[in-house]
């Protein structure tokens, strides 16, 4: 597929960024650690955001920089109703001052999370809001080589085109368990043909395969992509400490997430050039 192409009216900060895809395991938090990596790397202020108690995202990037939102928990009120008003009032509170603090955000939601985050935009008009005070939202949508993934996405984008019109939808393809575009033929017809008129008509980026020994090693450290680069520095003393694997293994690793870490960036950037230091308000 082509390169992406720049959203048209998202080219500076302040915006809100959202990563959604209810399967969970898809690789959200993964492209939310990529995107607050970006961010850190222009200095863009962001604040971030996690609808999700397992708190992945958090552990990437650290406690204290990640608010979390407690919708897993989300218990009935004395009239049995969920108020949801209080789980996402930290996000709100910071979407109404980004035109004053010129601070952006980003959400994660976590998996089987987002019907509880579409609830709280019908019943918030977040619409309205996103209008009155003229912030960009973008969505990135995960979508991983299976049906349900699929479905999914599919479901998400036709849910916020009711209730989010003026969001820039992006579908991430991330080929984890393959090229979802190329895999898309072993779909249902119906389904099928749908996902390849979503991939044209939505722009779309890319998370190539990292290698799956890298992979495993990567998610069970649990480090944010530029720490565990940052480990060439000492040739890779850090790197064997951190793993317990040899020096060709470490080594492996850290250039391994150096360059999947890497492409990302470079969708990220082609997608939203401020990302990559250009085209930021002065």
């Amino acid at each position: 597929m082509a390169k992406p192409v720049p959203l048209a009216s998202v080219s500076h900060a302040p915006l809100l960024m959202v990563v959604d895809g209810d399967v969970g395991g898809v690789g959200k938090s993964t492209l939310a650690t990529l995107i607050a990596m970006c961010c850190a790397l222009v200095d863009v202020e962001l604040d971030v955001f996690e609808l999700d108690e397992q708190g992945k995202l958090a552990r990437f990037l650290g406690n204290d920089n990640v608010v979390s939102l407690h919708g897993a928990i989300l218990n009935a009120d004395a009239d049995g109703e969920r108020d949801l008003v209080p789980v996402f009032a930290p996000l709100h509170r910071a979407l109404i001052a980004m035109s004053t603090t010129k601070r952006s955000a980003l959400l994660e939601v976590g998996g089987a999370l987002t019907g509880v985050w579409n609830s709280f935009i019908r019943e918030a008009d977040l619409e309205e809001d996103l209008v009155a005070v003229a912030i960009p939202l973008v969505v990135f949508l995960v979508l991983i080589a299976s049906e349900e993934s699929a479905r999914q996405v599919l479901g998400q984008i036709k849910e916020l085109r009711r209730t989010l019109p003026s969001a820039k939808l992006v579908i991430v393809r991330n080929e984890r368990d393959g090229c979802p575009a190329t895999e898309a033929k072993e779909l249902p017809a119906d389904l099928r043909k749908a996902l390849e008129q979503a991939l044209k008509l939505y722009p779309s980026i890319r998370m190539p395969r990292l290698r799956l020994k890298s992979r495993r090693i990567y998610e069970k450290l649990g480090l944010p992509p530029s720490a565990i680069i940052a480990w060439h520095r000492d040739h890779y003393r850090e790197a064997i400490a951190r793993t317990g694997r040899p020096l060709l293994e470490a080594k492996r690793l850290v250039k391994d997430i150096a360059a999947w870490s890497e492409s990302v960036r470079a969708e990220l950037v082609g997608l939203l050039p401020f990302l990559g230091g250009n085209d930021r308000d002065e």
